[in-house]
């Protein structure tokens, strides 16, 4: 009876000492200034427009200030919503190709003077496949540009699933038979438990697609040959060096794009698994929605096999443009993403102002990461995650714009339950721009950072959207054999970190004299990563039944997949 009462007291003992060391924890957090953490913040919180950054509308198209002779370096963040309301008045759901509809599953050649049979001709109007491009095969065998058949088939256009090119794309997290669910006490990023539900589906506009097509780019040995032609000139000495090859005769010496090329990198998430984690569709900020099927999806998708159609809700979205040499690159995030501004904040100098209480005189573009108290006895801020932030306020002049324009007035509803957004879907007034990227430093030489938390979940921290796809390179192998994505390297959680900061030139040259060609850079695009051989073509279906290699260190023209498994991490 004793020890019993004695074990009682040492337990109110130390439940009291516990609650009371918390009650001091949180009084010494509160007289903790939160300095420090302000500080490091106060390097990414810049505005990144200049002054005079509005746009406006003329004869239908959006200008951006006055004699500016580079908007998209003067004014990031304007120019990132002219490419987010660009993007949607084009219909890049619809129209523009995703990855397997610029990379065929079974490519035939292209085309030349003397070949005009069993072979793709990027000037023609149909080509072996285009027949059954409403059904689930399309396209096997050359590339397609669904804006230009939209006479054809421009229901089912809209009605698909592309592959994911750095992500398990599984609809589940729990699907696999080898994974657990989270222990006791454990937690995951939000942004990552998003990222590992959600499919992603990268989309090209017309001039990226046709640079593509034209220079025989839409399948491996295209591409290995623009590597093989110029280590042959590096090595080639006088008759090379220090020359590089041009773009012209039919040849391609360099991949590089056209100004006008722009990539779209958007992720939607099946409604059951969004309200399975707590998601709903607000009525004041509804979500864009489209109706997915596996039209698209079963002959090269890692993880399709575990796919469910049905209705999905777009959450979020990379958007990139090749108006600058090394691209401009922007993110946009549906303004209820759990932990949207979480680890580095939100910067929009034009579009949305910071709901933070910011005091009069100061920049109201940046949206700092929420903050708690960790209780410790020593205690310490730490961020607070998996918070929904407030939206902000919408600048005058893009609710002008988006008014003007139409873009985001009418309550999108589903026709014959099979939901289509249109430019005009009021969902499109829910995302909010979650920063811009121009260069790999700032002018203090401190790296600068652009992550989405749900694209880059997990990792958000480390992402550097220039630096990853300065990575993006070929050799004689194969796109994406000389580097990936990832560093050796794994941040608190245990997920793999990405590259960030400047480039390394050995990356690409050895630094033995003469040098050799390591690493040619596809102009930061990893979509070549899905190309297929002109030799050995994949069957159908084998992405959904074959299994993916654990830990491939080569892609050989057996093994397509390998490569692909570099990135999923």
């Amino acid at each position: 009876m004793r020890s019993s009462l004695r074990a009682f007291h040492a337990t109110v003992v130390v439940a009291s000492l516990v609650a009371s060391g918390q009650a001091w924890a949180q009084q010494a957090c509160q007289a903790t200034p939160k300095t420090a953490i302000y500080a490091n913040f106060y390097q990414f919180s810049k505005p990144l427009n200049a002054r005079t950054c509005d746009a406006r509308v003329e004869n239908g198209r959006i200008v951006i200030g006055d004699g500016l002779s580079n908007p998209a370096m003067t004014c990031p963040d304007t120019f990132a919503w002219k490419l987010f309301i660009e993007g949607i008045q084009q219909q890049f759901w619809a129209d523009w190709a995703s990855d397997q509809q610029t990379w065929p599953l079974n490519p035939l050649r292209l085309c030349t003077a003397d070949n005009k049979t069993d072979c793709c001709d990027p000037s023609a109007a149909t080509n072996p496949g285009y027949q059954d491009e409403g059904g689930a095969s399309a396209p096997q065998a050359c590339p397609y540009y669904p804006g230009d058949h939209k006479h054809k088939a421009s229901a089912q256009n809209s009605l698909r699933v592309g592959q994911p090119p750095s992500k398990a794309h599984i609809v589940d997290p729990f699907a696999k038979p080898n994974a657990q669910p989270l222990t006791a006490g454990a937690s995951a990023d939000p942004g990552r438990e998003l990222r590992q539900s959600m499919a992603e589906v990268v989309f090209r506009n017309k001039p990226m697609f046709q640079f593509i097509f034209e220079n025989d780019l839409y399948n491996t040995e295209g591409i290995t040959a623009v590597y093989n032609v110029n280590a042959a000139n590096l090595s080639s000495g006088t008759n090379g060096t220090p020359y590089r090859l041009a773009n012209s005769n039919g040849a391609t010496g360099e991949i590089d794009f056209p100004v006008a090329s722009v990539m779209i990198k958007s992720n939607w998430i099946r409604r059951d698994r969004a309200e399975k984690i707590g998601m709903r569709d607000d009525p004041q900020n509804p979500y864009i929605k489209l109706t997915m099927t596996q039209n698209f999806s079963q002959s090269d998708d890692n993880n399709s096999q575990i796919f469910e159609p049905g209705e999905y809700w777009l959450i979020a979205m990379h958007m990139s443009s090749k108006d600058t040499p090394n691209w401009v690159w922007t993110t946009f995030e549906h303004v209820n993403n759990p932990g949207r501004c979480d680890y580095t904040g939100c910067n929009d100098s034009y579009g949305y102002s910071s709901p933070d209480p910011v005091a009069a005189g100061q920049a109201n573009n940046f949206t700092m990461p929420i903050l708690q108290c960790d209780n410790l006895p020593i205690p310490s801020w730490i961020y607070q995650t998996g918070q929904v932030y407030p939206g902000g306020a919408i600048s005058p002049n893009l609710d002008q714009l988006l008014t003007s324009l139409n873009v985001g007035g009418e309550t999108q509803l589903a026709a014959n339950g099979t939901w289509t957004p249109s430019a005009t879907s009021s969902g499109w007034r829910s995302y909010r721009l979650k920063g811009s990227q121009t260069e790999f430093t700032d002018s203090t030489g401190k790296f600068t950072r652009l992550g989405n938390s749900v694209t880059e979940g997990g990792f958000v921290n480390s992402s550097s959207c220039i630096s990853c796809h300065a990575r993006a390179t070929t050799n004689a192998a194969g796109p994406g054999i000389p580097l990936g994505v990832f560093m050796n390297d794994l941040n608190i959680s245990g997920y793999a970190q990405s590259h960030f900061g400047t480039p390394n030139p050995d990356w690409y040259l050895s630094s033995q004299a003469p040098a050799n060609l390591n690493a040619l850079q596809t102009d930061f695009v990893w979509g070549f990563l899905f190309a297929h051989s002109l030799e050995k073509p994949l069957k159908a279906g084998l992405g959904a039944v074959e299994p993916v290699p654990q830990a491939p260190t080569k892609a050989t023209p057996d093994n397509p997949f390998a490569v692909r498994n570099l990135i999923q991490r």
